[in-house]
């Protein structure tokens, strides 16, 4: 459980990852707050396009909440309008001063559509991979959240996934959808459990979850809202 609540208090680009409705946004919205109590001057910046109405007040404790309340993304003309509306988020975040903290909420959607286009694809890639590699010198951190760890569409090679630290969160009603993540290279091999061991530790957690994090899988507490 400490390693969990360590998580908390330090900041680091962060890959939260989990199933829908597993507690991702929650869990980064309380990791916030409590950045916020040690460390008033940062700011925060999330980008969150879904922006469902029920989840809303998790990051009300944010400095800058930009939401799009998109529900489906068909047509052509509202991905470009989608992508439009993510570079414009990034240029707003770049002009914050001081150290700052941008958190992509939707992560692997919005990978997605970006990379239909080459372009497109290739300007997040470089874009993050700066955050990785030059943002601690430059106070610049960024937290990605989604339900994949599959960042190589965009171009996101191994070497920069491996700087950033990673949450995996796995509930009991969904432990099927994690075989693919067990299979990947992304845990040491004394980490990758059986889906009968990770479900064990998710009962012993009163929200029924167990939590990936820093080579150990623990219960997930219960945090304050």
């Amino acid at each position: 459980m400490q390693s969990v609540l360590n998580f908390l208090s330090l900041l680091r680009h962060t890959l939260i990852v989990g199933a829908p409705c597993s507690g991702k946004d929650f869990l980064a919205s309380h990791a916030i707050k409590t950045l916020k109590q040690q460390q008033p001057s940062l700011t925060v910046y999330v980008i969150d396009f879904k922006g469902d109405p029920k989840e809303s007040h998790y990051y009300a404790c944010a400095d800058f909440l930009r939401t799009q309340n998109s529900t489906t993304i068909a047509a052509e003309e509202d991905v470009y309008q989608l992508v439009s509306w993510i570079q414009h988020c990034f240029a707003e975040f770049e002009s914050i001063e001081g150290k700052k903290l941008l958190v992509l909420s939707e992560s692997t959607l919005i990978f997605h559509f970006f990379a239909l286009n080459k372009s497109n694809r290739i300007w997040l890639a470089n874009k993050i991979i700066n955050y990785l590699c030059l943002g601690d010198a430059n106070g610049i951190y960024i937290w990605l959240i989604g339900t994949t760890m599959t960042i190589e569409n965009i171009g996101i090679s191994s070497r920069f996934k491996a700087m950033l630290n990673l949450i995996l969160i796995m509930h009991g009603q969904s432990l099927p959808f994690y075989n693919h993540i067990l299979g990947t290279n992304c845990f040491p091999k004394n980490c990758k459990l059986s889906i009968e061991a990770i479900g064990a530790i998710a009962q012993q957690s009163p929200l029924k979850r167990a939590v990936y994090h820093d080579g150990e899988w623990l219960p997930m507490p219960i945090l304050n809202s």
